[in-house]
């Protein structure tokens, strides 16, 4: 996995899919617009009782309205493909930065992300990466600290990066930076309009289509705060785990997965520091990368356990039909 660096490169717009996110954008858009005072910002606001619209477009944003959600879509692929289209009416900008209502774009984010278009652009049609993770509350860090590590341990990005061979599937959903050609002649989200997780969805998308993907370490210019309270994460990593493997057996299986990894140590005899020791150091090299809490990864048996229950969650979630986001229920 590449790190990010800092430099100039070619013309950029901003897309905001947003529900109920007036809060965030009082403190994302003066962010970026600091950094870039001509920079475009499209907002869509779905269905946002809070007052998303008005702020949005008081600070500079072109706003999309959203009407209600039509059969077969999820919220974000519908805002995402609407703004997509927008943009492709209202904008010659060459790259389409998608960003989450709730990263923190730091000094040096949209020069970062122009020179990795300059320099990546030629032969990756879109760029994504991972951010520092920003703890919540509590113990909100140990119930988020096993979505990196599943993500960074079993992927060889900095393998494809250098060989270019074979295709990580892979996009962070929270920051993803698109070729406006490769986009338009993908439309990657009306692809996998209803699926609730879909960056997994797109990345495997992109892998079948022989899209070449970047991924980079932005932890040093862009950070995410992804939930408040344990509660939160758990509730959210709920909604989607189910679709890392898109079966119940598949998403049974790897919840024991996760649980036998997480404690088979206890059977290794006398050897059961070295054990525990590897397990601890995968999670302490997953932490330099998000730059996130250290007490999370120094308890990893308990990470693991997380992750198994999160995954069996997920699955009751979608065999009940209890799949929501919010307000409202996928079924």
């Amino acid at each position: 996995m590449r790190r990010a660096t800092p430099g100039e490169g070619p013309e950029l717009c901003v897309l905001i899919p947003a529900r109920d996110e007036a809060q965030n954008m009082r403190r994302l858009i003066p962010s970026l617009l600091a950094q870039d005072p001509s920079l475009r910002i499209y907002v869509y606001d779905d269905e946002s009782s809070d007052g998303t619209r008005e702020v949005a477009s008081s600070l500079g944003a072109t706003v999309l309205r959203g009407g209600p959600l039509p059969e077969g879509w999820t919220g974000k692929n519908r805002a995402c493909h609407a703004l997509a289209q927008a943009v492709a009416e209202d904008s010659s900008a060459e790259w389409w930065l998608f960003l989450d209502a709730d990263v923190y774009p730091k000094s040096g984010f949209l020069s970062t992300m122009r020179h990795a278009a300059r320099v990546l652009g030629s032969r990756a049609g879109m760029i994504t990466g991972f951010p520092q993770m920003l703890p919540g509350r509590g113990l909100e860090p140990l119930f988020l600290a096993w979505v990196p590590w599943a993500l960074l341990s079993s992927n060889p990005y900095g393998i494809v990066s250098r060989t270019r061979m074979g295709h990580n599937g892979f996009k962070n959903g929270q920051v993803h930076f698109w070729k406006a050609s490769v986009y338009t002649d993908l439309w990657p989200h009306e692809q996998v309009k209803s699926r609730v997780m879909e960056d997994v969805s797109i990345g495997r998308l992109l892998a079948r289509a022989r899209v070449p993907a970047e991924v980079l370490n932005l932890s040093s210019v862009l950070a995410v705060r992804m939930y408040e309270t344990w509660r939160q994460a758990l509730d959210g990593m709920s909604k989607n785990s189910f679709e890392v493997t898109g079966t119940g057996w598949g998403t049974m299986l790897l919840a024991l997965f996760y649980f036998l990894l997480g404690w088979t140590w206890l059977l290794c005899g006398s050897l059961w520091l070295w054990g525990l020791g590897l397990l601890t150091f995968g999670g302490l090299m997953t932490c330099l990368v998000v730059r996130g809490r250290l007490w999370p990864f120094l308890v990893m048996p308990l990470v693991c356990s997380v992750a198994a229950f999160t995954l069996l969650r997920s699955w009751h979630w979608k065999v009940t039909g209890q799949t929501s986001w919010k307000g409202r229920v996928y079924q």
